[in-house]
């Protein structure tokens, strides 16, 4: 099941902002975004989803307050993506298929993989999976339509265990990481 770290409000109503649902309305700048749609970008572990979002402060000092964001407490949630039709962009047959060359997937231009993305959207794809940039152990599923179920979120503190093994992932030392 891919997992969705978000800025939670427990009183939010499913896809209100601060919801586990939520999509904010106002993309184009993802690397997999398409045109017309609400992405969502999720992570096929916690951990992995985890680490996107403190990425940030490798080398530094991550304490409570790091874990929040626009003044919210953000929460690990498991989704359920059900029978949705994603393109593996990690089976070579795949890329071959769609002529797409892995060195474009791995471009920081958005424009490359905006255009793969809209690619395979218009060939019946409802979302794609890819390896993340921070390591090819972990995969990204990127949704471009379909139905997502979200479970109970969690609100992420120093001593959750997915905080604890991203950090470690990412190289932040356990001291690093404070209550304060």
């Amino acid at each position: 099941m891919p997992w969705r770290v978000f800025p939670w409000d427990p009183g939010a109503k499913l896809g209100e902002p601060f919801s586990p649902s939520y999509i904010h309305p106002h993309q184009g700048s993802g690397r997999f975004d398409v045109a017309g749609k609400l992405v969502v970008y999720l992570a096929e572990t916690a951990v992995h989803a985890v680490a996107e979002k403190l990425q940030r402060f490798r080398g530094q000092k991550i304490d409570r307050k790091d874990l929040i964001e626009s003044g919210k407490t953000l929460a690990l949630v498991e989704c359920q993506v059900g029978k949705i039709r994603l393109a593996d962009l990690c089976d070579p047959a795949v890329l071959v298929q769609y002529a797409i060359a892995p060195d474009v997937l791995a471009s920081r231009e958005v424009a490359k993989t905006q255009r793969v993305a809209a690619a395979l959207h218009e060939a019946g794809y409802h979302g794609l999976r890819w390896w993340s940039a921070l390591s090819g152990d972990w995969h990204t599923i990127v949704v471009f339509q379909g139905e997502i179920e979200y479970g109970k979120p969690e609100p992420l503190t120093i001593g959750h265990k997915a905080v604890q093994e991203a950090s470690e992932a990412l190289g932040i030392p356990r001291r690093a990481l404070s209550r304060a």
